[in-house]
């Protein structure tokens, strides 16, 4: 078998199994607000979830991993063919399968969209990293940001348009994030917008081509902030900042200052970032409150928690 066929294998039997016999997922589908999901629809989803990790996803895996990421003229590139398998998964609405309609979302029950997510994680580990911590971010903001912030970055990142992360630790807070160093100084006369300067590191995904804006979520300290996790606030910190229209604007001072390497996510872009290092970085306080970081950010931990276990 090529290096460009694909690999991966799974049991659609065992997902129903799952589904139906040990989850009693049907018992669930008879209620709100999941009445307009039935069995014949579920078993669609996992098929054509099949056709999509084995067609789409598992060709590209070995490309990817041989590929791998580089950076380029300060960007990061990704393997050639991700660029296919982005645009695919949010064309056919993979992403957004358990969204609300509020964000073009199908409704469908969180548990079927865990059993997608395994088998395309399955199929392509390192790719799936990217629109896992996109995901996470967006509804992130869809809970906690105000309904300008989530109509403005959640949206887009829903449909593929942006990207997202998770940015918390630094290289003197790692497991002690509450020693996080980077800094928010507030914009005079700009109501809830801030100067960003730090460094963070270990970021999932922190930079790729293939959306064409990256929407960081960073941890950050407020001046005159107490110390430790309490003083801790949470910015939507974009790496493009936005026109009054919502297109791609102004480089928001957000640097790649080198790729990680991670066993056997060679394709997956983990980054160290430079956050206004030209004094020239904004980021926006997640739902206009401050000192609520860590509280804020739990919810995309608990996200990324489940997506490690679905991709282990």
């Amino acid at each position: 078998m090529s290096s460009d066929q694909n690999r991966y294998k799974a049991d659609l039997r065992e997902y129903q199994f799952l589904l139906f016999e040990q989850f009693r997922l049907d018992e669930l589908l008879s209620k709100e607000p999941f009445q307009e999901w039935g069995p014949d629809e579920v078993k669609m989803v996992l098929d054509e979830c099949y056709r999509f990790a084995t067609e789409i996803l598992g060709p590209t895996n070995a490309l990817g991993d041989r590929e791998g990421c580089r950076i380029e003229d300060g960007q990061v590139k990704t393997p050639e063919p991700f660029k296919n398998a982005w645009k695919q998964l949010y064309e056919q609405g993979w992403r957004v399968l358990s969204a609300d309609e509020e964000m073009g979302g199908q409704g469908a029950p969180m548990t079927l969209q865990a059993l997608t997510e395994e088998m395309m994680s399955g199929a392509n580990p390192a790719f799936m990293m990217y629109p896992g911590l996109t995901h996470g971010a967006a509804e992130l903001i869809s809970h906690f940001g105000t309904a300008e912030q989530r109509n403005t970055y959640a949206k887009p990142m829903m449909d593929g348009r942006f990207g997202g992360t998770m940015c918390l630790s630094e290289p003197g807070a790692g497991s002690d994030v509450g020693a996080a160093k980077t800094s928010a100084v507030p914009v005079e006369g700009e109501d809830l917008v801030y100067k960003i300067r730090g460094q963070k590191i270990w970021i999932s995904a922190g930079d790729h081509e293939l959306a064409s804006n990256i929407i960081h979520l960073v941890l950050a300290r407020i001046e005159g902030a107490e110390p430790g996790t309490k003083g801790l606030s949470l910015f939507i910190v974009p790496k493009y900042r936005l026109k009054d229209d919502g297109s791609v604007g102004d480089f928001n001072d957000v640097q790649v200052a080198g790729i990680e390497h991670k066993m056997g996510l060679n394709a997956s872009a983990t980054c160290q970032l430079q956050f206004g290092e030209s004094d020239d970085c904004y980021g926006y306080l997640m739902g206009g409150v401050a000192h609520q970081g860590m509280k804020q950010m739990f919810m995309m931990m608990n996200f990324a928690r489940i997506g490690v276990g679905i991709q282990g």
